[in-house]
């Protein structure tokens, strides 16, 4: 039975991103937590009465509407077709989202979080928000950022990007070999270099460990050069149409940068793929 959180903020994308994980594990038994965090109230110290009792109402006040909009996500549910390998359940945490999120993937077990890139703000673009930035370096389950638009793409084909710094792997992929092979997909390895040098090495050797961790999946490498990683990843996206891309992030690594502050909008913005991402702390 995997557990899977589903963060939401009550947004059309996270009602997308809510669709989208019911759809991705339609065939494998479930238990879907859709949580919705109420941070606490940032007021200046006061002793006054009349301010403590104005801070309750208006908290009172939030904790009702967000039970409504709660039962209102779990009736949408509902009406859904009925899958008998999926139960739902929904639960208000009142925390900060990031504190909130690592709180439950410990107390519930979670195998990994989806969640929405985009969230209430309503942004036009596609970005990752800062909690969803923050989730990826913080927390160490997989994650799937599922941008907007999403539900219809073709899973023939999904993306991994690798800098082939990494030399075990673990377990860590088996999510990735799941999803490919429930959905028959190729995986398609891309290899991002500002230079056009020859593998070698230890960079040899590690390509050589991630053969052989997914075996026996259909894969293929690709290699893109002379541009930034964070440019060569977004152009082999858009030109593969890939159903999702699989990201590894790990410290010191390109790929750490694509979700610093600075790149992590800029990339989203991009790349309207879910993305599905490891922390390599995990392994």
């Amino acid at each position: 039975m995997k557990k899977i959180l589903l963060p939401t903020d009550f947004s059309d994308n996270s009602w997308e991103a809510t669709l989208y994980a019911i759809k991705l594990f339609k065939d494998k038994k479930c238990t879907f937590y859709i949580m919705h965090s109420l941070e606490p109230l940032v007021s200046a110290p006061s002793t006054a009465v009349s301010s403590r009792r104005a801070n309750e109402a208006i908290q009172k006040s939030r904790q009702n509407e967000s039970k409504i909009e709660l039962e209102k996500e779990f009736n949408k549910i509902l009406e859904l077709p009925k899958n008998d390998n999926h139960t739902f359940e929904t639960f208000i945490a009142y925390d900060y989202f990031l504190d909130a999120v690592q709180f439950h993937v410990n107390k519930l077990d979670i195998e990994m979080v989806i969640v929405g890139t985009k969230g209430a703000s309503g942004i036009k673009e596609i970005t990752i928000g800062s909690n969803t930035a923050n989730l990826i370096n913080k927390i160490t389950c997989p994650i799937i950022a599922v941008p907007q638009n999403v539900l219809t793409k073709d899973m023939s084909e999904i993306g991994f990007a690798t800098d082939f710094s990494i030399n075990n792997y673990g377990n860590e992929l088996d999510l990735l070999k799941e999803i490919a092979t429930v959905n028959t997909s190729k995986i398609s390895i891309v290899h991002v270099s500002q230079k056009s040098t020859e593998l070698t090495g230890d960079l040899l050797a590690n390509k050589n460990v991630l053969e052989k961790t997914l075996q026996p999946l259909h894969f293929e490498f690709y290699f893109v050069t002379d541009v930034p990683v964070e440019v060569g990843t977004r152009v082999f996206s858009e030109s593969r149409r890939l159903g999702m891309l699989c990201i590894i992030n790990k410290k010191r690594s390109f790929f750490e940068k694509l979700f610093s502050k600075s790149n992590s909008k800029s990339i989203s913005s991009h790349i309207n793929v879910p993305l599905l991402i490891f922390n390599h702390s995990r392994i």
